[in-house]
């Protein structure tokens, strides 16, 4: 689901993105988005997702606070940041 949504696939917006972090922002999306560490095991975690594909190697509990920065950052910029409900993801993802 998290390179399924309807946004992930537009592949124009990937091509044309300004970097390397805008593609991965328009190439993932997100679930569960303020979630604590503990919580975001009901997703196995993928609710940080967009967080991995821009930080790979940082360990997975610093990822809530990296969450925080990243939503804050891309409403600074106006940067997309897709994160929607797991049915509402799903849906895309199926459709």
């Amino acid at each position: 689901m998290n390179h399924n949504s309807d946004d992930g696939w537009d592949i124009d917006a990937r091509n044309n993105a300004q970097d390397w972090g805008e593609a991965q922002l328009i190439a993932c999306a997100d679930i569960g988005v303020g979630l604590t560490f503990y919580e975001s095991s009901r997703y196995l975690w993928l609710n940080y997702h967009t967080v991995h594909h821009l930080f790979p190697h940082t360990d997975m509990s610093k990822h809530p606070g990296i969450q925080k920065i990243l939503v804050e950052t891309c409403k600074d910029f106006g940067i997309n940041y897709e994160c929607n409900t797991f049915y509402e993801l799903y849906k895309e993802m199926c459709i």
